[in-house]
């Protein structure tokens, strides 16, 4: 596939799910392609990968399945991000778990990390740091959106702070595991991905405050 095409189709992919989940008239169809959108990205990701190797696809696959048992451990004990569960809209769960949530794991490592390697600041730790900080940053985005598209809900509809912490924690764990297998490599493809995610959850948020 084309790589420009391929970013061009992923720009028009993005908007036009920002848009369709705020047209009445069609909004439960483009709410239901959501999680088949993030399969569908993290594909062309595992697809475009920039050091491709049996081992690097392994490493992917063991962080997406330790993402998914964290959230698990997550949901059952309420002790982890706070008191949560998850709804149907990322579709098909595994011990209350959509497996698609792994999947969102390592594709906002990955993408995280091309950004964070394109600003070329030295050390494992201030990379994971900051790539962790990137993650955390965007799920301050996503929170409402999820509750408003029932992804998960949480208790008393409040978010609690010790979810973005354990957000930091966790997605620092999993930099750093990228980092020190040397998996990270500069990708505009997985810079344009990162924007994209920012952009769609930002996007949301605004139609939220003009209730559309």
């Amino acid at each position: 596939m084309n790589p420009v095409f391929l970013k061009r189709f992923l720009i028009v992919l993005y908007a036009a799910g920002l848009l369709g989940m705020h047209v009445p008239a069609v909004s439960a169809t483009f709410i239901s392609l959501v999680p088949l959108t993030l399969w569908f990205t993290g594909f062309i990701c595992v697809w475009f990968f920039p050091k491709p190797s049996f081992q690097a696809y392994i490493l992917l696959g063991a962080i997406a399945v330790a993402a998914w048992m964290l959230e698990v451990a997550g949901v059952h004990t309420g002790k982890i991000f706070g008191v949560y569960a998850y709804g149907p809209t990322l579709g098909f769960k595994v011990l209350d778990v959509p497996i698609t949530i792994g999947v969102n794991w390592v594709l906002l490592v990955m993408v995280t990390s091309a950004v964070v390697e394109e600003w070329n600041l030295g050390g494992k730790f201030g990379r994971a740091a900051l790539g962790a900080g990137l993650m955390t940053a965007l799920d301050l985005l996503i929170e409402p959106v999820a509750m408003n598209f029932d992804f998960w809900q949480w208790q008393n509809n409040q978010v609690p702070l010790q979810n973005f912490g354990a957000w930091w924690l966790a997605s620092f764990f999993f930099h750093w595991v990228y980092i020190t297998a040397d998996l990270p490599a500069k990708s505009s493809l997985f810079r344009l991905i990162a924007a994209l995610q920012f952009l769609f959850f930002l996007g949301h948020w605004i139609f939220m405050q003009i209730n559309l």
